[in-house]
């Protein structure tokens, strides 16, 4: 009885007893929308915005831009100091010796400057020479490399104005080719450009230098750094070629001053082509290199005169003096 009514008593106080309330979870938070800005915000950021776009545009077109530029420099770097060998056309080619005719050959004469007055009174030592023994030739032809370099006069000058004769004036360098020009060689045609030391037209570039000398380049070699301030792209063509052009096969005179490559550019001249009565060849260089050139003229049937100075006067054995 004891034990039921304790049972009893534990029920009734369990009954009896207040309700346990369930845990409470944390609050859900509530998403808070953002404030969308103000009109007068948008409208300060806006510049800024525009400004700032504006400035990485511009200075993504100047990168690119200067990339560019650089690329360009670089290859003008490597054209100026690259030579050009067209070595598929032959010194006698029609469509080259066409071209001389078209684009090349020019008339002596700058009729926009006032000439030159010629004053000289008498011929030079060596024309002197030259002319006894030619027997005082009248209306004869020549070809004069390197006339008014340096500010020198040309020697065929008085051959042109006192005797009548014409021929070709070659000149490298733009200064001295304009000089030219206004000493009014009406009766000559004139060439920009050089004579080429092979076989075949070249194209290469015409540094400023103390002595104006061109230099020629090979065209399989590296990039050079060049310092030179201005340098000029000149075409160089064959001798033959240019005779061609005017129609020249035989030749009273040649005047050869090409700053080193004198003998290169002999070598290129098929004489049994053509004939060239004296050869002049200017030298500045040592006695081994005149000797081997006294050997090489040799060989074609000339025989060296007469020296002037750097002037080396060889006559065709077969001419009478």
């Amino acid at each position: 009885m004891t034990k039921i009514c304790n049972m009893t008593q534990q029920q009734q106080s369990c009954t009896n007893a207040a309700p346990v309330p369930p845990p409470q979870l944390p609050p859900t938070p509530t998403k808070m929308t953002p404030n969308p800005p103000s009109q007068f915000a948008l409208k300060k950021l806006l510049p800024i915005t525009a400004f700032f776009m504006g400035f990485a545009t511009v200075m993504t077109l100047l990168l690119i831009y200067m990339d560019n530029k650089a690329l360009r420099h670089h290859q003008f770097n490597v054209n100026m100091t690259q030579d050009y060998e067209l070595l598929g056309v032959s010194q006698d080619n029609p469509e080259l010796i066409s071209a001389i005719k078209q684009y090349f050959l020019k008339p002596g004469v700058e009729p926009h400057h006032k000439p030159i007055e010629y004053t000289a009174e008498s011929p030079s030592e060596h024309i002197e020479y030259l002319l006894k023994i030619l027997n005082n030739k009248m209306n004869g032809n020549f070809v004069e490399a390197g006339a008014y370099g340096d500010g020198k006069t040309s020697e065929t000058e008085w051959l042109e104005k006192k005797l009548s004769w014409k021929g070709l004036l070659v000149q490298p360098d733009p200064r001295h080719f304009f000089n030219l020009k206004r000493h009014n060689r009406a009766k000559s045609q004139v060439l920009h450009g050089c004579l080429s030391p092979a076989p075949y037209p070249k194209e290469v570039t015409y540094h400023q230098e103390e002595r104006d000398g061109v230099k020629i380049n090979s065209i399989h070699s590296k990039l050079i750094d060049d310092t030179d301030l201005f340098n000029t792209r000149v075409k160089c063509f064959p001798l033959y070629s240019l005779l061609l052009a005017m129609n020249m096969t035989k030749v009273d005179y040649l005047s050869l001053e090409t700053r080193g490559t004198e003998l290169q550019v002999l070598e290129t001249i098929p004489f049994e082509r053509l004939r060239i009565d004296i050869i002049d060849v200017h030298l500045l260089v040592n006695d081994g290199e005149k000797k081997i050139i006294k050997e090489f003229l040799a060989t074609k049937n000339y025989t060296l005169m007469q020296v002037f100075n750097t002037s080396n006067i060889y006559k065709l054995n077969m001419l009478k003096p």
